[in-house]
């Protein structure tokens, strides 16, 4: 990642190739994959504090963030990042697995349903997409 400026924020808010074909036919556009959650889990820790670790892929073009409702009335989080680097930087990075590790501490004990998803685009041309909400249970003491 060499002479890449890297802007990180946290937002508060919530908020086909065609096979066969000659090089003189058209080929049919693909369509923009959007990101997926490979893994997600939430572990309770002391305090009523809470640790999710969500791990995500888009397989066209870069994970560059996660967002998360923690289940309670208050707005959620988002914590994004995008890189100013060459696009060529870029191409490599996308497919790749991508990793967030986000917490929270419960204003109460209780049990709480939490959603996560992860983002992809959204930096320069590429439209920002979000993956299918994962929903996650935990009680804290």
């Amino acid at each position: 990642m060499r002479n890449a400026r890297i802007a990180v924020g946290t937002v508060l808010a919530l908020a086909a190739a065609g096979g066969g074909a000659s090089p003189a036919t058209a080929q049919p556009a693909r369509a923009n994959a959007h990101p997926r959650i490979l893994s997600a889990k939430a572990v309770a820790g002391p305090e009523r504090s809470v640790t999710v670790t969500v791990v995500g892929r888009d397989r066209d073009d870069v994970a560059r963030g996660a967002e998360i409702a923690w289940g309670e009335l208050d707005a959620g989080e988002g914590l994004s990042a995008c890189e100013q680097a060459s696009h060529r930087s870029d191409r490599r990075r996308r497919g790749k697995r991508a990793r967030f590790v986000l917490s929270h501490a419960y204003a109460a004990p209780g049990d709480y349903e939490i959603a996560v998803q992860i983002l992809s685009g959204g930096c320069g041309k590429r439209p920002q997409q979000r993956s299918p909400a994962q929903m996650l249970r935990v009680h804290v003491d």
